[in-house]
């Protein structure tokens, strides 16, 4: 009876979504409209003229950031990201800044409800389960129980409550996961990353005993539980819920999301840049005809980049966030004022670099993003997300670039099929303490870590080959004994993100960027995770 009163007001609560997502999409519509007028107003509040420089990262960026900081006193906060860069950004926040960071969520999910027709609206968000100092964590930061109304809505809410952060200790991040999941029967799960939920299904399917244990522990004897992890099974309950919760317990053998979770109907992540390999694994688990992949919009830690616009089934990416003056160069054009254009200067079917203003500290600040235009939408310009523009590393000169590491794992894919679109392939520098010279570590991120049935030898050499065909550098200093060959390495996920991501919080499979190249060195990652050094950790202060 409880599942079918809580199915009941979740009903009640996605015809209310629904319909704010009318008001909203109206709303857009008239911002658009305005767009260019709020343009030149933000451009004079701000101080940007024709002669302002175009700026990156650094001091200078670093002290207008603490200047906004200081306006705003008590309220400050900062987060810390590294992304694809080698130092990490402190990047200012302010209460209002997060109330409109998550309000851009709200009203990004309420009109795609709208425009999609989406009828079951409760939504299960792959996000941490585990407290750190990212802006992701700021912006799902609470305390205690949630509303029982936002419990219906939001399953993931409860993640914060300690009996949930017991049960993740006690059974695991996945295990929790899937209990929920099964419970309340979302119609909609998000991740950033989909190689956050290709995680976890791959170890869920690869370890089906240790992720259903909490659910046979449920199942044998729910009463062992602690009071606060009954009362939030009661909350989050749908009809059908024990039968599922059943039949997962009695399973030896992994089962589909639609028998665990039959609701889903929506996965909603991030698609842009290198992701790839990560949306083609995560389509064997939810199959394009079952399930819709909604793209979501561009955000930085640094600023939101884009914003949703729907039109029927096509979801379109404008520079529409609130506050921010947007500026584009071409992706070959120097960073010089003259070469900036506004928004209505683009052309369709080129890449352009995004340079943004905002009331934050970041004063023409150059994002190193590049888009693609895709042509116009409500008189402003779709952006799709290519890559980062300035992604190489050198040790000696090379400069090898993400665009070259790319060309050549496409052409290793096309001579060795059995490498396969599904696994992720990258490139991490490497100067080991003991070897006079520097090298490039080939990584192969293979989901349940089997063979590629190919002589790593042979993939090594090949792989050298083709970057000195691409790069004239590489290939003297390799010549001259500057560089050692390529080495190639096969990793599975978990082990690839333990590594890769051992400088980073607890937040880093939420948000971090997939690259073909890193800029960190091999050791310097190792040497993270053994000294966790506290400046390689995304984290928030208080001014």
């Amino acid at each position: 009876m409880r599942g079918l009163i809580n199915d009941c007001l979740r009903r009640l609560i996605a015809l209310g979504i629904r319909w704010l997502g009318l008001l909203l999409t109206i709303v857009q519509r008239v911002r658009a409209s305005m767009f260019f007028w709020s343009q030149k107003r933000l451009a004079r509040r701000y101080g940007i003229t024709s002669a302002t420089p175009i700026m990156t990262f650094g001091p200078e960026l670093e002290l207008l950031i603490e200047r906004a900081a200081a306006r705003a006193g008590k309220r400050a906060k900062f987060a810390w990201t590294s992304g694809s860069t080698a130092k990490p950004k402190r990047i200012l926040y302010t209460r209002r800044r997060l109330r409109a960071v998550k309000l851009a969520y709200v009203d990004f999910f309420a009109r795609c409800c709208w425009s999609l027709g989406i009828k079951r609206t409760s939504l299960y968000v792959f996000s941490s389960l585990n407290n750190d100092d990212s802006l992701t964590s700021m912006l799902l930061e609470e305390t205690g129980l949630p509303p029982y109304i936002s419990s219906l809505q939001a399953p993931y809410r409860v993640h914060c409550h300690p009996a949930i952060q017991s049960l993740v200790s006690d059974y695991g991040a996945t295990a929790a996961r899937l209990w929920i999941l099964a419970i309340a029967n979302p119609g909609i799960l998000y991740s950033t990353n989909p190689s956050t939920l290709s995680t976890f299904f791959d170890e869920l399917t690869s370890d089906w005993q240790r992720g259903t244990r909490l659910i046979k522990d449920w199942h044998r004897k729910p009463e062992a539980f602690v009071p606060a992890v009954c009362l939030i099974a009661k909350r989050l309950e749908s009809r059908g819920s024990n039968a599922r919760l059943e039949r997962i317990a009695m399973s030896d053998t992994s089962l589909p999301l639609q028998v665990c979770a039959p609701a889903v109907k929506t996965c909603v992540c991030w698609v842009g840049g290198y992701v790839k390999p990560f949306l083609d694994r995560l389509a064997t688990y939810l199959p394009p005809d079952r399930y819709r992949l909604v793209p979501m919009y561009s955000m930085s830690t640094e600023t939101l980049e884009t914003v949703g616009h729907f039109a029927g089934d096509r979801v379109a990416f404008l520079p529409l966030a609130s506050r921010v003056l947007y500026e584009f160069v071409e992706e070959d054009a120097e960073d010089k004022p003259q070469n900036l254009l506004k928004a209505n200067q683009l052309q369709a079917g080129k890449p352009y670099s995004m340079v943004v203003s905002d009331p934050y500290g970041l004063r023409r600040y150059q994002t190193g993003d590049l888009f693609h235009c895709r042509g116009f939408v409500a008189g402003l310009p779709d952006l799709s997300f290519s890559r980062r523009r300035d992604l190489e590393y050198s040790f000696t000169g090379e400069k090898l670039t993400s665009e070259q590491v790319m060309t050549v794992f496409q052409k290793l894919r096309e001579e060795y099929p059995q490498l396969g679109a599904d696994k992720f392939l990258t490139c991490v520098p490497s100067h080991p303490v003991d070897d006079s010279v520097p090298h490039y570590k080939i990584i192969l991120v293979n989901g349940h870590g089997e063979s590629v049935g190919v002589p790593v030898d042979e993939l090594a050499t090949r792989c050298d080959e083709l970057l000195s065909e691409v790069n004239r550098e590489y290939k003297s200093k390799c010549q001259s004994a500057r560089l050692g060959p390529v080495r190639f390495m096969l990793l599975t996920h978990k082990d690839f993100i333990d590594r890769i991501g051992s400088s980073q919080s607890n937040a880093w499979k939420a948000q971090f960027k997939f690259l073909p190249l890193y800029r960190s060195t091999w050791e310097s990652l190792k040497s993270h995770s053994e000294a966790a050094e506290p400046r390689a950790h995304i984290s928030r202060t208080q001014h």
